[in-house]
């Protein structure tokens, strides 16, 4: 399996050009990144040369794709213009970049003196940006303003790519500098990325752009260009030349989702999952509403606490990027909702990843060697890796502050039914009320319903123990199980938390906390750390018991929720290894399902919403499209059928 991408950020020097004296030059590509009036100029070539004033006037979404984010400033370019234009209530912008070399924060800071206008923006970007960590990043600033980077190579970050984009930047270094960034290839994706009629605008004329441009579909034309260029190119996407689609047929469900604006969408279940969802739909204008019978974080999310920090892989996998999305989301999520919070979320402790035998100190050395983070993020320390950036958090007031105000129906859903138009939420009351959407995330409860009770979920029980009066560690241990310091109101620790054990459920009776699961609990960190489990007695436990959905392969369930009638037709030659062309797949139209989060679920759940609301919107992924796959909840009906022996 290949290892993780290396991400360094740019090198530079700042002699700049005699019009330009203080602006960055990459040593790399031996070119300067802007000259002269280089927001003058972002606004010539591409927010007029793709007439975006005019086109955010109508729009109630609108996506931009970029070739190279550099320092930034087209985008903040095109921001300011979407702030200083008078658009429909609820507007959303969503703007997609990729960058091989992304600037340092020092560098970025430099290079945005020169544009004193455009100060808070930049400030604000600056605040948001991600560290240089391989991959795809979503960034929200704002409630109606989207930032997802891509931080590798133009090509992977393109052809790993989902979305639907209204208007393209192409601003990589010139092409004689940097052909890779101008490639036919390149172009192709950018058609198969592109919205009807999409734009196309950048500053080089040169014939093999031109030419390769046409080739993918896109009819250009020369343009009064900016300062001393006297031309540039504009044009729009008139032909489609797509190839195969980048999903696999039976994956390939994504623009089968979509909703309009405003839609009004059902959330089944208010535990991490359905809060997540809550916020995340929230932030993207759409009118969410929550079912559940017991009341918010009512299952595992609330617990007394929960650790924050990454499921690392050695090596790059879809598994693997997953994780180590979920958790740089979610811990930015958690520092953007903290700020309008009152009462702290997050215990910024640390967390020890232990080596506590041979095999694992071989693994975290192979971990360490292949730097899926850089330093400041994972610290090589003698008893393990340390993880500087997690921490504990209360699940119970993180899942309070993603659902906000979103409304709380005290009721279980027993039934979901489909109408011509809308769904139908059946509940406990008595009360039946419609919806554009629905989305199931109510754990192991998922079986509940006719249309996802197929899927391959199971339930484990695991209990923590509180100690309120022990003291803690400075900051969380893991060792297969855990030892964490309890979060409280006031980013003081109240006493120790440990756990959790797992156990499987026989039936559907609720586990029960009991003295034997604390003892094995203290076990557990007495094998690990007798000094921190002196004095700590099944008597002095505040226990709590609850059960994880669980999945055959741990990953969790997110997407539209398939039609398994179509599924079970169109799919049943890969029964027999049949090669042939597959439709894709097909969706029971505005139901989602996210689910099986097992006991990373609030890392992951955040993440898995946004890749949710992405396939509602049609906005760029906030994940790439392996990873979209391997979560895809057709993936156990497909993985069954190809298992199959055609003789049976």
């Amino acid at each position: 399996m290949a290892r993780y991408k290396s991400i360094s950020n740019a090198e530079l020097s700042w002699d700049g050009e005699a019009d330009t004296p203080n602006a960055p030059h990459s040593l790399l590509f031996d070119d300067i990144y802007f000259s002269g009036d280089g927001l003058a100029e972002a606004a010539h070539v591409f927010v007029e040369g793709s007439d975006l004033p005019q086109r955010f006037k109508t729009a109630q979404q609108f996506s931009i794709g970029e070739l190279g984010f550099g320092t930034g400033l087209n985008f903040l370019a095109a921001w300011n213009a979407w702030r200083e234009t008078s658009k429909p209530a609820g507007a959303k912008l969503h703007f997609f970049s990729v960058e091989a070399f992304p600037l340092s924060p020092d560098d970025m800071a430099r290079a945005h003196g020169a544009w004193p206008s455009l100060s808070a923006l930049s400030a604000e970007l600056r605040t948001a940006l991600p560290a240089p960590i391989a991959g795809f990043h979503h960034i929200s600033l704002g409630d109606d303003v989207n930032l997802t980077l891509y931080y590798g190579r133009a090509k992977d970050g393109l052809s790993a790519a989902e979305g639907s984009i209204n208007a393209w930047f192409l601003d990589g270094f010139a092409p004689s500098k940097n052909p890779d960034m101008w490639s036919p290839a390149l172009f192709t994706q950018l058609a198969r990325l592109s919205a009807e009629q999409a734009t196309i605008a950048t500053f080089t004329v040169a014939g093999a752009v031109r030419q390769a441009l046409g080739d993918a579909g896109f009819t250009v034309e020369k343009t009064t260009g900016f300062g001393r260029k006297r031309d540039m190119l504009a044009g729009q996407l008139m032909k489609s030349t797509l190839g195969s689609p980048a999903r696999l047929p039976w994956y390939d469900t994504r623009d089968k989702g979509r909703l309009k604006a405003g839609a009004s969408i059902a959330i089944i279940g208010a535990g991490i999952a359905g809060a997540s969802l809550a916020h995340s739909l929230r932030c993207a204008g759409f009118q969410p509403v929550i079912y559940e019978t017991d009341g918010p974080a009512s299952g595992a999310s609330g617990n007394p606490a929960g650790l924050i920090m990454p499921r690392l892989d050695v090596d790059d996998t879809p598994e693997g990027r997953f994780h180590l999305n979920a958790y740089l989301y979610t811990t930015a999520l958690i520092n953007s909702v903290q700020k309008q919070c009152k009462t702290p979320l997050f215990q910024p402790c640390g967390v020890l990843r232990c080596r506590t035998d041979e095999r694992e100190q071989q693994r975290q050395d192979k971990l360490l060697t292949a730097a899926p983070m850089p330093s400041d993020w994972m610290e090589a320390r003698d008893d393990g890796i340390f993880f500087p950036r997690g921490g504990v958090v209360s699940p119970a007031a993180f899942v309070d502050a993603l659902i906000a105000d979103t409304p709380v129906h005290n009721a279980k859903a027993v039934r979901l039914t489909k109408t011509d138009e809308h769904w139908v939420v059946e509940a406990s009351n008595g009360t039946t009320n419609r919806f554009d959407a629905i989305v199931i995330a109510n754990g192991i409860n998922a079986l509940k319903f006719q249309q996802t009770r197929s899927l391959p979920l199971t339930g484990s029980a695991g209990q923590v123990d509180w100690f309120q009066k022990a003291e803690a560690p400075d900051h969380a241990h893991v060792f297969g199980a855990y030892a964490a310091p309890a979060p409280s109101t006031d980013h003081k620790t109240t006493g120790l938390i440990i756990g959790a054990t797992y156990s499987p459920m026989i039936d559907d009776t609720a586990p029960e906390p009991h003295a034997g699961a604390t003892q094995k609990n203290i076990d557990a960190v007495h094998s690990h750390n007798p000094d921190l489990a002196d004095g700590l007695t099944p008597e002095g436990s505040t226990p709590r018991a609850s059960i994880r959905c669980v999945t055959p392969d741990f990953l969790p369930v997110v997407g539209p929720v398939p039609d398994w009638g179509f599924y079970a037709g169109a799919y049943d030659g890969l029964r027999h290894g049949r090669r042939k062309e597959y439709l894709s797949g097909e969706v029971m139209a505005g139901l989602f399902i996210l689910t099986g989060l097992g006991s990373r679920g609030l890392v992951t759940a955040p993440l898995a919403a946004a890749m949710i609301v992405s396939e509602m919107t049609g906005e760029p992924a906030p994940v790439d499209v392996n990873v979209a796959e391997a979560l895809h909840p057709a993936r156990f009906f497909i993985r069954d059928l190809k298992r199959a022996d055609p003789d049976l």
